[in-house]
């Protein structure tokens, strides 16, 4: 699961980009007309999100377990470079000093897992509304059939 250091929010001005582009897609898709819907590829769709979220959220704990080191062996004890170049990099993998999170390896995948996720719901939405259309749709069928 998830450590403190991956909720750390993001600082303004370094936002993740992925976090905003999905809506724009959303709205074109709506606004343009008619729509036509799968829901047998909806709910594809929707276990490819949940399961490329759970991957991204695999990687961002091995990017934090992994990547993240004490000693590089450089000489960091004895060396303020040496020292410096383990904190360099253990920022990168975690984020801290000037290393935003949304930067870091482990925050690129958090960023990744919440698209995903996003998506994933986005996809869920859609299923939803046509799932509720359609029995709508057969009720007032039924009830035309039965007049007839």
């Amino acid at each position: 699961m998830s450590g403190p250091e991956d909720q750390q929010p993001a600082a303004p001005g370094t936002e993740n980009p992925l976090a905003s582009s999905w809506k724009p897609v959303l709205d074109s898709a709506l606004s343009g007309g008619p729509l036509s819907v799968d829901p047998e590829g909806l709910r594809r769709c929707i276990q490819l999100c949940q399961d490329h979220a759970k991957e991204m959220g695999d990687c961002a704990e091995r990017a934090r377990d992994e990547l993240r080191v004490d000693a590089l062996g450089i000489g960091e004890a004895d060396l303020d470079s040496a020292r410096l170049l383990v904190e360099k990099f253990n920022d990168k993998a975690v984020g801290g000093g000037k290393i935003p999170f949304g930067s870091s390896a482990v925050g690129m995948f958090r960023a990744h897992e919440a698209f995903a996720l996003d998506m994933k719901s986005t996809f869920e939405g859609v299923l939803r509304a046509y799932e509720e259309q359609e029995g709508i749709t057969v009720d007032n069928l039924g009830s035309a059939g039965g007049d007839l």
